[in-house]
């Protein structure tokens, strides 16, 4: 538009921003800076993980406050959302249908504390049990240096330096010695030596071991490694015969071939004698039923 005046002193010109005209290029301008304008703004939208927070995601979606869900019916396996009346429904069927298995996993449960990995923990305490045929199997194809491992008779014994043990060989083992009173050197065998401080074994040569007393006064004034000797308790024996003369009188009546019991000195009327004794047929010394071992003493 173009306008032409004499005096531009007496033209106001005025224009109304509702009704102004705008060039083609202005409208082109606007229109495309719009367009990328929502261009980007739709770009960032899809490209938002979360565009909409006041809606739930529809993959792994998070619920706030308490939503509701309809409760499936007792036994569906399909893939709706379980409440929390199904999930209960489903408990209290398990527990009604098989209450003594339930209470057996309880009674498993309490007896190793509550072990959230009481399956695995019973599993390892199974896998250290010894199978019933363990023994001839270790035993089967041994020497006589594996036979000793075995029976921990061994270097590496599990039984303290000191103690004898019955050993049904002639020979000790590695790693011990015979109790036969024989002295040992301190410096070769220092752990021996500590718990025979005189540098000398026990001799267990035909005879047994008796616990000592510690005070209880069964066996008393004995100290530890004392030997004691052979003893009987003493006894009473009061006998009788029938009567008869001087010199005649029968004391014991004997049957013949038997072995009798020989009396000396026994009080005869109108004569003196000697002290009464009663001589019975028997061995050098008084013992019980035995077997004999060698004790060794393990030494290092």
């Amino acid at each position: 538009m173009i306008l032409v005046v004499t005096n531009t002193e007496a033209i106001t010109l005025k224009i109304d921003p509702s009704v102004v005209l705008a060039t083609r290029k202005y409208v082109d301008d606007e229109v495309l800076e719009l367009k990328l304008y929502v261009d980007d703004q739709m770009r960032n939208h899809i490209a938002a993980q979360d565009p909409h927070t006041q809606y739930a995601q529809k993959h792994n979606p998070t619920f706030t406050g308490e939503p509701k869900a309809p409760t499936p019916a007792a036994g569906n396996n399909t893939t709706r959302i379980a409440t929390t009346a199904f999930v209960q429904a489903a408990i209290t069927a398990l527990i009604n249908g098989a209450p003594a298995t339930l209470d057996t996993l309880k009674e498993i449960a309490a007896a190793i504390n509550n072990d959230p990995k009481f399956s695995t923990t019973i599993n390892n305490a199974l896998s250290g049990k010894q199978p019933l045929d363990e023994t001839l199997t270790n035993l089967s194809g041994k020497d006589v240096a594996g036979l000793l491992a075995y029976l921990g008779l061994g270097e590496g014994s599990a039984l303290p330096v000191g103690v004898p043990v019955p050993w049904p060989s002639a020979t000790p083992p590695t790693g011990w010695l015979k109790c036969n009173g024989a002295a040992f050197s301190a410096v070769e065998y220092p752990k021996l030596a500590k718990a025979y401080p005189t540098n000398k074994l026990p001799d267990l040569r035909g005879e047994f071991i008796r616990g000592w007393d510690d005070g209880r006064g069964i066996d008393t004034g004995r100290a530890l490694l004392n030997i004691q000797s052979d003893d009987i308790k003493k006894f009473e024996l009061k006998y009788f015969g029938p009567g008869g003369g001087p010199g005649t009188a029968t004391v014991f009546a004997l049957q013949n071939g038997v072995s009798g019991i020989y009396t000396t000195g026994i009080n005869q009327e109108g004569g003196s004698t000697t002290a009464n004794a009663f001589q019975i047929p028997g061995g050098l010394e008084t013992r019980p039923r035995n077997i004999a071992f060698n004790y060794i003493v393990r030494a290092a």
